[in-house]
């Protein structure tokens, strides 16, 4: 699942720098912005078939690749 979700977060941010360092903050970093956020949880909601409203899509807790992986099994967990 985590390199399925790196996967993800690459082909959206068009760049595999934050690989080097998975609690690079990537939106301090300029890789995710508000655009590619909501096609990010569009695609992590598509891909593993869980609801990430983004009423609990707080920027600091999923702004990185480590924090992301983590809210992504939360929610599977909650299934």
């Amino acid at each position: 699942m985590k390199e399925q979700i790196f996967d993800i977060i690459e082909t959206i941010a068009g760049t595999d720098e934050f690989r080097e360092d998975l609690d690079m903050d990537l939106f301090e970093e300029g890789i995710l912005d508000s655009m590619k956020a909501i096609m990010l949880i569009v695609e992590l909601e598509s891909n593993f078939d869980i609801s990430l409203p983004p009423s609990e899509m707080d920027r600091d807790d999923w702004n990185t690749a480590n924090k992301i992986v983590a809210r992504v099994q939360e929610k599977q967990d909650e299934n």
